[in-house]
C-alpha cells in the first residue's frame, strides 16, 4: 500500500494535481463550515 502511494507521489505532475485536489476539497469544507456557522448565528 505504501509503495503505491510513494510511487504516485514521486511524479511531480501527479503530486501537483494531488495537492491541488486536496486544496480544493479542504477549501470547500471550510466554506461549507462557515456557511453552517453563519446560518446558525443568523437564525
Amino acid at each position: 500500500m505504501l509503495e503505491r502511494i510513494m510511487e504516485r507521489y514521486s511524479d511531480p505532475a501527479r503530486r501537483a494535481r494531488l495537492v491541488w485536489w486536496l486544496w480544493i476539497v479542504s477549501t470547500g469544507f471550510m466554506l461549507f463550515g462557515f456557511a453552517v456557522i453563519l446560518y446558525l448565528v443568523l437564525t
